[in-house]
């Protein structure tokens, strides 16, 4: 077979239809094209060809991708969760599943480009949120984003001091304090401990903000 056009699609120029013999194959990326030097004239075996349209899915999916991380950094376990419930939506459309080995080539090409890096995620992720919370509630966060106890340790103890979060539980406790004004010095204190161990903040933090912040 043969290359006869590969032409910009309408909605999306980074995209390209790919035309064997005057018909339309399958919809290309950039890397695709560039990578299979998929030029009109180029001949294409037919041991190549289930190649080609294997990639061509993987970079369509890219898409998706690229909106996705457009909104927020994501762990390998996000990616892989989204495209199981994408494939369970497939499915309930009688449409083809995604392929695990779609999904591993997936993964494998985000990790190539720099996308995907659960211990780069994890570092932002820490920075980020223990700014207003304690550092229980950032790690149970973080393992429920899929990542393993002992990057998250490793992360946590990179990043994180005592002296860091004792000033963060005190500041946010000194935003909330107002709420309770008028309640008695003991309902208070019950309440400021409280807020902040749902907040993630260890009790000895917490024992020694809330103490401290009280008496003034």
């Amino acid at each position: 077979m043969k290359v006869t056009e590969v032409l910009p699609q309408k909605n999306n120029p980074q995209r390209f239809n790919v035309f064997l013999d005057g018909v339309f194959a399958f919809g290309a990326d950039e890397d695709l094209v560039v990578e299979y030097r998929l030029i009109p004239g180029k001949v294409i075996e037919e041991s190549l060809l289930t190649e080609l349209f294997f990639e061509a899915e993987v970079g369509k999916l890219m898409e998706r991708m690229y909106y996705l991380f457009g909104i927020r950094q994501r762990s390998e376990k996000e990616v892989r969760d989204y495209l199981r419930n994408l494939s369970f939506k497939r499915k309930l459309k009688d449409k083809e599943e995604l392929s695990p080995l779609v999904v591993d080539r997936l993964v494998e090409k985000l990790t190539q480009k720099g996308m995907l890096n659960d211990l780069q995620f994890a570092n932002n992720w820490v920075e980020s949120r223990s700014k207003k919370r304690g550092i229980n509630l950032v790690k149970a966060e973080l393992f429920k984003k899929g990542l393993g106890r002992e990057l998250i340790e490793e992360v946590i103890s990179e990043n994180q001091k005592v002296g860091s979060q004792e000033q963060t539980a005190e500041d946010v406790l000194l935003k909330r304090l107002p709420r309770w004004s008028k309640l008695p010095y003991q309902e208070t204190r019950k309440k400021a401990y409280e807020f902040l161990l749902r907040r993630g903040f260890e009790y000895e933090v917490v024992k020694d903000v809330v103490e401290r912040t009280l008496k003034k």
